[in-house]
């Protein structure tokens, strides 16, 4: 949880002061019948009161409660909106935190499913009707988050109300709503206390009736002034209420306070002042803020004299003051104004103590800290780019000035990163780092230009500029585990563009040990293993430790980490040749995706594991399926450079399949996007395609040329090796010599493959199980050793010479025993929070466990799975 625990608490109120009991049953009702309820009026008319206290007033109404702060935007308000879900344990079917990602991404139809998943979980939710309030939204401004709320209401179902309150009309549809029926409106008017209740707040004071009457008309029923101007009158006399009634219309507020702090203790007015600076109020925050080692029992002065304060106390007894709005705001303008220096301190005292990264650095933002606001964006928000998505980092940005934007090399930084993780924008990341390391250097942070440099030569590797790319890379020191990270990485990019395959996995060795000592999450997620890494010499090993060390960073959060790291054990038990394990762990990383969201790099991986396994059960037309489908997907949107590439992936899993139609339609495809000036030159041209031409020759039965072909290609092994394609060549080669009559070739054509085979397993021999059963099946006359010969038979025996029968669907579900073990504690009531202690299982781990329930059995909520548990005799 990246807020405030306080922003999802709604306010423990005091006792009312004045019964309003009318006002309060017809907020009752439109909370139980209304689609929509706004309250709106200005600061000190008693909304947030008024709110909380009736929603508690409710009888099992289910109340998630997101307070609003300056700068909050569709990110952080959608993760606290989730987050004041979890009590009612809504029936995810995917992460909460996917469905955050998805809605707030700008992908209208990652959007739409996502709300769409949010809907239906809200609707099957157990509980009869809740309430979504949003407090205080006149403090919000980002236009997506009124989206968003526009596209909710527009769904939601009768079963939940959507509650609001601002000092301002939020920019919603509300004529639409109004026109329906469907919208409640408390505004000013009907907020103002009237006569009556204006008249039995003051009573205590002994007003006389003309003084009581010109009050009444001074506030116009105003809660605030008349609360405030209650604490000034009672106890005074006559003198004090002539004063009040005295003081000029623009000073109104500020005199009230005055009034009223000069009542407290001298050591109180003080304290009250100093810790105005801080949200919320903390006894150790205030402590520490103020020096005051009486900082607890001032807070419990503060909530004894209900100085306009809400208390706010969460599940764990821990509790926080805040001062209301105007309070707070009024205590603020008389220190700024009297003591400017004291002011500016405690400002900055407050920011740094604050425990949020992005608070603090909205905070400093506010104070015109501009450096230290861009700091601490350089510091913080690559991080949360990875683990709460790229829009609040662009949010935070859009909130420096229009100079600073231009001028910072921190925020280009950031927004290369941005650009990379939403849309895998490599020109943009380019651009972007190129002018953070001219910034930096400018500024003398030669680590910080050596990063940059380092993602901007990734960029250019990535763009089909490897030369360039190295060219940045030559002259880095690369002494900070960061740097270094990036530009391991980047040498293993460029040495894959390069074909330079038997060069990658040292440099993948070296990348793993930085990534250990560099220990930062984003530079996981942009080292995960490219997908022409698997089945290169000598990487099985290495990729199986990357794998082990990804599980281990990402725990049981759902994030796409984890589900690449399940992918990549995929691929290494497939180059090993343990087929079921392999596809057991791609039905695992699938289930994965589902809950965590699949972003492009794991759908990209998904597509190639599952032609990379059909090719090994032996269904050709099933895996060229999957590599036209990666194509068409990511083709649409990719620049020249990598339709290219996809034309080449395409044409390889082709011939693997012996579908001679579409390996000649991809390859004339590649050959027609081929840049004119192809990195590594002519060589790298010839290791990428010529093997493609090489089984196209034998595929259309050329025999005159196909062996020299596949000779050719032999000749430069550790070049062709894409997906392990030189394996494949030469059992390609050795069957055409065996037809040929020439046996003793064939065996030394075949011999590599079993030294190889002890390092990486059978790799991509495993793809071409056609050649395999054929070759396997031929007495090799003692030109084979016994062992080579029984390896073929085995890797034979392990793939399929034709397609995989269907699996059947099993006619009852299969639940694991822990998931029989939630399964019955849901029966019995428990909540997800009882389950998760019950078991010691992260609340993550039991959400995914229901989850998978009630996918099994095919029910949609919690209660449909407890009737099913006890229908079915558990």
């Amino acid at each position: 949880m990246s807020f405030a625990r306080t922003k999802i608490q709604a306010p423990r109120l005091r006792a009312a002061l004045v019964d309003r009991g009318p006002l309060q049953a017809r907020l009752l009702q439109a909370l139980q019948q209304q689609r929509l309820v706004l309250l709106c009026a200005p600061a000190g008319f008693g909304k947030t009161a008024l709110l909380a206290r009736t929603a508690a007033a409710a009888p099992g109404l289910a109340l998630a409660w997101v307070s609003a702060d300056a700068g909050d935007d569709l990110q952080r308000l959608l993760e606290c909106m989730l987050a004041a879900l979890e009590p009612f344990d809504p029936p995810w079917r995917s992460a909460p935190e996917s469905i955050l990602k998805g809605l707030a991404s700008g992908e209208p139809e990652a959007r739409r499913a996502k709300l769409a998943e949010l809907i239906n979980a809200l609707d099957l939710c157990d509980q009869v009707h809740g309430l979504i309030v949003f407090d205080d939204l006149h403090r919000v401004a980002d236009p997506a988050f009124f989206a968003f709320l526009d596209e909710l209401l527009e769904r939601l179902s009768s079963k939940w109300t959507l509650a609001l309150s601002s000092r301002s009309e939020p920019p919603l549809a509300l004529a639409r709503w109004r026109a329906a029926g469907e919208l409640a409106e408390f505004r000013q008017p009907q907020l103002r206390f009237a006569q009556a209740e204006a008249r039995a707040l003051l009573g205590a004071t002994a007003l006389a009736p003309e003084l009581e009457a010109r009050l009444l008309a001074r506030t116009q029923g105003w809660p605030a002034g008349l609360r405030m101007a209650l604490g000034v009158l009672q106890g005074v006399g006559p003198g004090s209420a002539e004063r009040l009634l005295r003081a000029s219309e623009r000073s109104w507020f500020d005199f009230l306070l005055t009034e009223v702090l000069q009542q407290l203790p001298p050591a109180l007015a003080d304290f009250l002042q100093a810790v105005s600076v801080l949200p919320e109020l903390q006894a150790p925050r205030c402590a520490a803020l103020t020096g005051d080692a009486c900082a607890a029992d001032r807070l419990a002065e503060v909530e004894h004299l209900g100085l306009f304060v809400e208390l706010l106390e969460d599940a764990a007894g821990g509790r926080s003051l805040r001062l209301h709005d105007l309070f707070r705001e009024a205590l603020q303008l008389r220190l700024r104004r009297e003591q400017p220096e004291r002011w500016q301190a405690l400002r900055e005292l407050a920011a740094r103590t604050e425990p949020d990264p992005l608070r603090r650095l909205q905070l400093r933002l506010e104070d015109g800290a501009v450096a230290e606001a861009a700091a601490l964006a350089f510091e913080h928000l690559p991080g949360s780019i990875v683990t709460a998505g790229a829009p609040t980092a662009l949010h935070l940005i859009e909130q420096f000035p229009p100079a600073a934007r231009e001028q910072r090399p921190e925020l280009a930084f950031v927004r290369g990163l941005a650009g990379w993780a939403q849309r895998w924008d490599f020109p943009l990341l380019r651009q972007q780092m190129e002018r953070a390391a001219a910034g930096f250097a400018g500024q003398g942070q030669g680590e910080a230009a050596e990063l940059a440099q380092a993602y901007e030569a990734t960029a250019l590797i990535a763009m089909g500029r490897p030369d360039e790319g190295r060219a940045r890379l030559a002259g880095l020191q690369a002494q900070a585990p960061a740097c270094q990270v990036i530009v391991q990485n980047a040498e293993v990019w460029a040495a894959i563009e390069d074909c330079r395959f038997d060069a990658v996995a040292p440099l993948l060795a070296r990348m793993l040990d930085s990534l250990q000592r560099a220990d930062r999450i984003e530079l996981w997620y942009q080292s995960t293993p490219p997908l022409r890494l698997p089945g290169l010499p000598g990487i099985t090993a290495l990729l199986e430790r990357h794998a082990e060390l990804m599980l281990a960073v990402a725990g049981e959060a759902p994030t796409p980490l984890r589900t690449i790291a399940l992918q990549t054990q995929a691929w290494c038990a497939l180059w090993r040749g343990q087929l079921d394990e392999a596809a057991r762990q791609i039905e695992r990383s699938l289930d994965d995706a589902h809950w965590s969201g699949r972003s492009g790099a794991v759908r990209a991986h998904q597509l190639c594991l599952a032609a990379a396994l059909a090719l090994a059960q032996g269904d050709g037309a099933a895996a060229v399926a999957a590599a036209t489908q990666r194509q068409q997907e990511f083709g649409a949107s990719a620049s020249a450079w990598h339709r290219y590439l996809l034309a080449l992936y395409r044409a390889r899993i082709a011939a693997s399949a012996g579908d001679a139609g579409t390996l000649a339609e991809a390859l004339q495809q590649a050959q027609a996007l081929r840049p004119l000036d192809l990195p590594g030159g002519e060589p790298v041209r010839r290791a990428r395609e010529l093997p493609l031409e090489a089984v196209l020759a034998d595929l259309q039965g050329d025999a005159a040329h196909a062996p020299a072909l596949l000779q050719a290609c032999l000749t430069q092994e550790a070049a062709v090796d894409v997906l392990g394609f030189a394996a494949e060549l030469r059992l390609r080669l050795a069957r055409l010599q065996r037809r040929a009559g020439q046996a003793e070739a064939a065996a030394q054509s075949l011999r590599p493959l079993f030294e190889r085979a002890r390092r990486d397993g059978p790799g991509g021999a495993l793809l071409a199980s056609a050649l395999l059963h054929e070759l396997a099946a031929l007495d090799w006359q003692g030109l084979l050793t016994d062992a080579e010969q029984a390896a073929l038979r085995a890797w034979a025996a392990r793939v399929g010479a034709q397609p995989p029968a269907p699996t059947p669907t099993p006619a009852n579900p299969t639940l694991s025993a822990r998931e029989l073990e939630v399964l019955a504690r849901i029966a019995a009531g428990d909540s997800n929070k009882l389950i998760a202690r019950r078991f010691e299982l992260s609340p993550h781990t039991v959400k995914r466990h229901v989850a998978n329930i009630l996918h099994k059995i095919a029910v949609d909520s919690r209660g449909q799975a407890a009737a099913w548990f006890r229908e079915h005799g558990h």
